[in-house]
């Protein structure tokens, strides 16, 4: 699905930006190339870096409750 119908950018390859390293819409509007147009997507993209920092964090929380539990008992 497109997230940016101006720059042709799909989810698909905001998703690329943020695995590569994005961490701000900002960055992924650099990372994907984005040129001015009407800025209807810059709500999306900040939605789904919030999404994607959070499940990273969740991720990390649950691998390192993982790695400790062990040692726990």
């Amino acid at each position: 699905m497109y997230v940016c119908i101006c720059n042709a950018v799909t989810e698909d390859d905001v998703h690329g930006c943020m695995a590569s390293g994005c961490t701000t819409a900002k960055a992924v509007k650099a990372a994907c190339g984005f040129k001015p147009g009407c800025g209807m997507c810059t709500k999306r993209i900040h939605t789904m870096v919030s999404e994607y920092r959070t499940a990273g964090e969740l991720a990390d929380v649950l691998t390192a409750g993982g790695a400790a539990s062990p040692t726990a008992a």
